[in-house]
This record gives structure tokens, C-alpha cells and sequence, in this order.
């Protein structure tokens, strides 16, 4: 029996495709095993978003590597599809696969690969290779988690000017809303009572095949297959008041947005190439609290992008303060070669952005405290995530004053404090058994 241990870096979506590899490993051949262990083969699902995601494959490139000389070490994703001739140039690295040939080559080179003394790559237009539908395989189960992802759409039509990911994840293209209610049943039936819809651009969803994502919603609100779903990212400039009043009536689709700010700075917005305006998140975010109170509303916002003045900055800041967020992800401005910022001239230098991050995380951290806080006193039911920590629907983890309960359970609970990043919370008694 082989032994193999993977890693996936970056988003939701690299953690599907993980899965789904994994899925397809039939359990008589192969065990899998921490990356810190001797493995045979370590596979390395990469991100690239910024030059620390890819500083960080490396450095488990390295680990493999010192882990077991002789494994079979496999590159895929989103650094293997853009930079291969970087990856090529590591040591240790036999195959560097990118997301071009991730589901038709992987589990081959899984099976049959041989250590290389130069690296094979493969790779394609991710264009071309990827303009007429959608190809990620179905998935029965995620090792180690409460709840499931469910990729239904991949890609960016886009072309923000800081981004590099449409170049790594091809044109945007959709699963249909058959197949999708198809692998949902599966996912229940498996046992997942919470599924997440996630996606490069989720908002684009259903555009290539005649449909929309407020359309896909609408089934999956009707079939009620599971009890959660959540929602990943959607793009301020892609969704309206429509859809918030749908998901405010909805029973299944679960209160929590996260809608990509970026930049509180209109003038900023127009040098990142988005397609929205300050006044626009903000009456969307009001309008989110207005009709769902209790909801969780996050949000990305980058800092130093380049030319951002501490006047911009500072819009940013009061945008985020004034807004009805209750957390947000802070992320430095990257350098991504080939993007069209990257030669933007007035590059921030990088102790500005420390400076400018450290008060915009400061800010994020009062305001999910103060979110935490306002259910104090109150009511919700949790999915137990382990036998002491579980998730409200509004996105709330909430740490049990027992332990005693499975993976998975649900119950209900009231919280009492908060304390850090989490709420705590006491179960509710079970009821009583009819008799």
C-alpha cells in the first residue's frame, strides 16, 4: 500500500479539486498520511495569489523533499498552471501539472509516476482548453470535515488589473443545476447536512449555459435537499435587492454574505478595474442588514494597492468603520508579474502596507467582536463541528460548555460570552422522550 499526503493552499475551490482526487484513490492501495510524515507521494495543491502563497508551496516542496528523498513529489494548481518554469527549477519537483491537466493527468502520475531527473510538465492553454464546459468530477466525501463544498462554477471573464487568477483558472464556465441537485443528493445522502456552493466568481454562475446563479438558487431553495447552504464571494457589481429579499425568505440558504470590497476609494476601484463604486457596497450591505438583521457580512480588502494615498487609505477605513460588516480578510497588495498593476508606477512600500494592514485588521477584529456580542442571550442552532465546537447559520463558531457530542449533530444553543474569535455558547437540554 502506497502512502500519500497532500496539501491544498488558497481557496475553497483548490479544496474541491483536492477532495476530489482523494475521492478517486481506492483506500486498498493507497493510506493517506500527514504531510509531516514519510509519505511516497506528496501531492501540493498550489494558489498564487499573492508571492507568499507561492513562497509557501515552495516551502512544502522543501518539507517533502526532507521528509522522504525518494517520494514522488507532484506540483498542481494555480502556481503549476502560471509559472511552471519556476516550479520546474525547484529541486525535488518530478511533475508540475497545472489546472490545464489537473483531473486528466493527476491521478495517472498519481498511479503510475516515477521519480524524474527532470521535472515533466503538463501543461496547456488554459483558454482554450477550458472555453466549453465544465469537467471537475462529482465527490462522495471530504476526509475531516462537518460540511461539504460543491464547485459549481470555475473561471473569471474579468480582468481586475491586480489579479492574476483568469490566467490561471481559465474563462468562467457553470455545472448545470441538474447535475448540481444530482451531486447534492450525494453529498446528503453521505451524511452532509451543510454544503458550500463555492467558485472563482460565483456571481458569473450559469451565464455560459443559458442560466443565472439567482436561478440556481431558486432550485436549490425549492428541493431543500440539505439543511445549510452557504455562499461563497459574489462581486458587489453582480447582485441586487432581488436577491437578498430571496435569500432573506429562504429556509435553506444560510445568512452570511461576503461581498468583495477591496477598496473603499472610488478612485482606487477604477485603477483595480472593478465594476463597482463605494456607494454601491455600502447600499448593498445596508440593505443586507436591513432585511436580514442577524446576517454575517464579510469582505476582502486589499491594502496598498499601488498609488493608494493615506487619504485613499483612509476611505477604505471609514468605508469598512461606517459599513454593517462584521468581518473582513485583509490582504496586502502582491505583485503579480504580467498583471497590468504590477507596472503601475508609485508602488506602496512595504512598511506602509504593515502599517495600514495592522489598523484595518485592528478595526475588523472590534467589529466581529461587537457583532458576537449582539447575540449575547440568544438562540441558534449549531452544526457540531467537533465534540466542543459548532457553526450558527449567520457564521458564528460558537465553543460548547460540554464535549460530548459527534461530528456532525445538530443542537441547539444559547450563547452566553464571547471570548477572542469565538462565541460561547450552552446546549439546550434534549427533550424528552414521547412516550
Amino acid at each position: 500500500m502506497k502512502r500519500i499526503s497532500t496539501v491544498t493552499l488558497g481557496c475553497k475551490v483548490n479544496q474541491y479539486d483536492t477532495a476530489v482526487i482523494l475521492n478517486r484513490l481506492p483506500k486498498s492501495k493507497y493510506e493517506r498520511v500527514p504531510f509531516s510524515d514519510k509519505a511516497d507521494i506528496y501531492v501540493i495543491d498550489t494558489c498564487t495569489v499573492t508571492h507568499k502563497a507561492d513562497a509557501e508551496a515552495r516551502n512544502y516542496i522543501n518539507r517533502a523533499r526532507r521528509a522522504n528523498p525518494d517520494a514522488l513529489v507532484v506540483v498542481t494548481g494555480c502556481y503549476a498552471q502560471v509559472s511552471p518554469d519556476e516550479l520546474k527549477a525547484v529541486e525535488g519537483v518530478d511533475y508540475v501539472i497545472g489546472n490545464s491537466h489537473k483531473f486528466s493527468s493527476l491521478l495517472k502520475v498519481i498511479r503510475d509516476g516515477e521519480s524524474q531527473e527532470e521535472p515533466q510538465v503538463f501543461i496547456s492553454d488554459i483558454f482554450k482548453e477550458k472555453k466549453k464546459g465544465f469537467e471537475t468530477p462529482d465527490i462522495e466525501r471530504f476526509p475531516g470535515r462537518t460540511r461539504a463544498f460543491l464547485k459549481v462554477q470555475d473561471g473569471c471573464n474579468y480582468a481586475c488589473t491586480f489579479c492574476i487568477i483568469p490566467r490561471a483558472r481559465g474563462r468562467s464556465r457553470s455545472l448545470s443545476v441538474e447535475e448540481i441537485l444530482k451531486r447534492m443528493e450525494k453529498l446528503s445522502e453521505a451524511g452532509y447536512r451543510e454544503i458550500v456552493l463555492t467558485g472563482v466568481h460565483i456571481a458569473s454562475y450559469g451565464r455560459d449555459i443559458g442560466t443565472t446563479f439567482f436561478d440556481l438558487l431558486r432550485h436549490i431553495d425549492r428541493e431543500k435537499i440539505v439543511n445549510r447552504v452557504r455562499l461563497t464571494s459574489l462581486d458587489p457589481a453582480d447582485f441586487d435587492e432581488d436577491l437578498i429579499e430571496f435569500i432573506a425568505r429562504s429556509e435553506t440558504i444560510c445568512p452570511q454574505f461576503h461581498v468583495a470590497l477591496q477598496s473603499g476609494d472610488r478612485d482606487v476601484l477604477r485603477r483595480m478595474r472593478r465594476r463597482y463604486d463605494p456607494e454601491r457596497f455600502l447600499a448593498l450591505t445596508n440593505l443586507i442588514r436591513e432585511m436580514i438583521p442577524e446576517a454575517a457580512i464579510g469582505s476582502d480588502i486589499m491594502v496598498g494597492f499601488p498609488g493608494e494615498t493615506e487619504e485613499e487609505f483612509l476611505n477604505t477605513y471609514r468605508v469598512a468603520e461606517e459599513s454593517p460588516l462584521t468581518y473582513f480578510h485583509v490582504f496586502p497588495y502582491s505583485k503579480r508579474r504580467e498583471t497590468p498593476a504590477a507596472s503601475m508606477a508609485e508602488q506602496v512600500h512595504s512598511k506602509t502596507i504593515k502599517d495600514r494592514s495592522k489598523r484595518l485588521r485592528a478595526l475588523g477584529s472590534r467589529k466581529k467582536k461587537s457583532f458576537f456580542e449582539s447575540f449575547i442571550g440568544e438562540s441558534f442552532p449549531i452544526l457540531v463541528e467537533t465534540g466542543s465546537k459548532g457553526t450558527t447559520p449567520n457564521y458564528i463558531p460558537v465553543r460548547l460548555d460540554r464535549r460530548d457530542y459527534s461530528i456532525g449533530d445538530e443542537i441547539e444553543v444559547t450563547i452566553n460570552a464571547v471570548k477572542g474569535e469565538e462565541a460561547l455558547g450552552t446546549p439546550h437540554p434534549s427533550p424528552a422522550p414521547v412516550t
